[in-house]
Parts: structure tokens; C-alpha cells; sequence
């Protein structure tokens, strides 16, 4: 019996060693992957904040280039302007020195951003021989961008639809167009419609093909619409004549010319 008491102990007294050898390996494993854990959560918080840190060096990068492009696109813009402002003076102008100064500034506008760019037909208007007012067969038209109805001689043509993409490209919507070329019968309607507006039929600008009536905003004076073609026309030749001007003998804000 004492043999057998003793061998119960010594059973209960290694498994009670046992049972802290299997709590030591518990322990230290539970040690390990704690460190293990720490050491993981370090290297995402380091890269965390690298990757912080060079978000914010990107977003600084970013924002010295994008004053820097709004920089420049200000000084382009007034360039413009002042060019648009000086171009829109001379077309006015009924002295030949003006025209000729306003031919030597077009020329030297030649192959900026607002050249002229034209994808137009390679058939339209082709037909350039020497027409009465009113009177322009449609093989002697091009059509307008985004105005296919209307139509104006080929250089016209090409000079206004240059200007509609790029004002379509600022604003999202092409220049809108109430009329353009005129034919005889069409001005005869129009001035028995708007006596006091309209030109005698057989005098019109329209009826030649150099002048265009715009919708859109631009049909009034205090408009961004009307804005952006007094700084903008005159770079593509259109431009308001004085008589149409707000001050002018005859406010038409809706009427403007090409300088042929």
C-alpha cells in the first residue's frame, strides 16, 4: 500500500511539473508573439508616418505647381486681354494706319494658344468669286460650329468657329448663334419685322457675310458671355463696331463684325 501511495504522488508530482513546463512554453510563446505584435505595430506606425510625410511633401509639391500655373495662366490671360483690347481699338477704326497696325498684331498672335485652328471642310466656301449682298449661293458658305443652319464665307467662317471651341472650351457650350449671313429675302423680312433696327436690304453687314447675331448671353452688355467676346473676339478678328457699342449710336450687343 505505501508502494502504491508513493507512486501516486510521484505520478501527481510530475504532472504538476509537466503542467509548468507546458505553462513556460504557453508564457513564452504568449512572450514572442506579443513582441512579435509590438515589433508589426512599430513598422505600420513608421510607415504610416513616412507615408504621411511624404503625402505632405507631394501635396506641397502640388500646390507650389498649381500657383505656379495659376500664375502663369494669369499673365496669359491679361497678355490676351491687352492684346484683345488693343486688337478690338484698331478693327474699330476706320483709318488705314489702324488696319495696318491691326494686320501686324494679328501676325505676330500667329502660333499662340488662340490661333487660328480649323477643322472645317476642305469643300466648303470654296466658291470665293464676287457676290451681290443677299445674293451668296450656299456653295460660296461654310457652316458654323455648333450653328450648322447659319453660314458665312469660308475665312468667315473658319476665324468664328476657332473662337466658338475656344469658348466652348472655357465655358463648357459653344457660342450661340441667332443668325448670320443674310440672304436679300431674309433682310427684307427682318427689316419690315424691326424697321428701326434693321438695315435697308441690299446694305447689310449680314448680307455679306461679315457680321453675326449672338445668343446666349452675349445679347447683353453686362454678361460674362458678353465679357469674355469683348476680350476675346478681336483675337479671331470679330469685333463690335462703335455704332453697336453700349455707347454707341445704336446699342446692338448681340451684333458683331468680322474684319475682312
Amino acid at each position: 500500500q505505501n508502494t502504491d501511495t508513493m507512486a501516486t504522488v510521484q505520478y501527481l508530482v510530475d504532472g504538476r511539473a509537466r503542467l509548468f513546463e507546458r505553462l513556460e512554453v504557453l508564457r513564452v510563446d504568449q512572450v514572442v508573439t506579443s513582441a512579435r505584435a509590438e515589433a508589426a505595430s512599430k513598422q505600420a506606425a513608421a510607415a504610416a508616418q513616412a507615408a504621411a510625410e511624404a503625402k505632405a511633401k507631394l501635396d506641397a509639391v502640388i500646390a507650389q505647381q498649381r500657383t505656379a500655373l495659376e500664375s502663369l495662366q494669369n499673365a496669359q490671360a491679361d497678355q490676351v486681354g491687352r492684346a484683345a483690347g488693343l486688337r478690338g481699338a484698331l478693327l474699330r477704326s476706320e483709318s488705314r494706319i489702324a488696319r495696318d497696325a491691326d494686320r501686324r498684331l494679328a501676325q505676330a498672335l500667329q502660333g499662340q494658344d488662340f490661333k487660328l485652328l480649323m477643322d472645317a471642310s476642305p469643300n466648303c466656301g470654296k466658291d470665293i468669286a464676287h457676290y451681290p449682298n443677299g445674293r451668296f449661293p450656299a456653295t460660296a458658305l461654310c457652316p458654323l460650329y455648333a450653328a450648322p443652319d447659319e453660314g458665312l464665307p469660308r475665312d468667315n467662317a473658319m476665324a468664328f468657329n476657332a473662337m466658338s471651341r475656344a469658348y466652348e472650351q472655357q465655358t463648357g457650350s459653344p457660342l450661340c448663334v441667332t443668325d448670320a449671313y443674310r440672304s436679300y429675302a431674309e433682310q427684307i423680312v427682318v427689316k419690315l419685322a424691326t424697321p428701326e433696327l434693321a438695315a435697308v436690304p441690299g446694305t447689310s453687314q449680314h448680307g455679306v457675310g461679315l457680321a453675326v447675331d449672338l445668343c446666349g448671353g452675349v445679347q447683353s452688355f453686362a454678361t460674362a458671355a458678353h465679357l469674355w467676346m469683348d476680350r476675346n473676339g478681336p483675337l479671331y478678328g470679330w469685333f463690335q463696331p462703335a455704332w453697336a457699342d453700349s455707347s454707341g449710336a445704336l446699342p446692338e450687343p448681340w451684333h458683331w463684325e468680322f474684319a475682312s
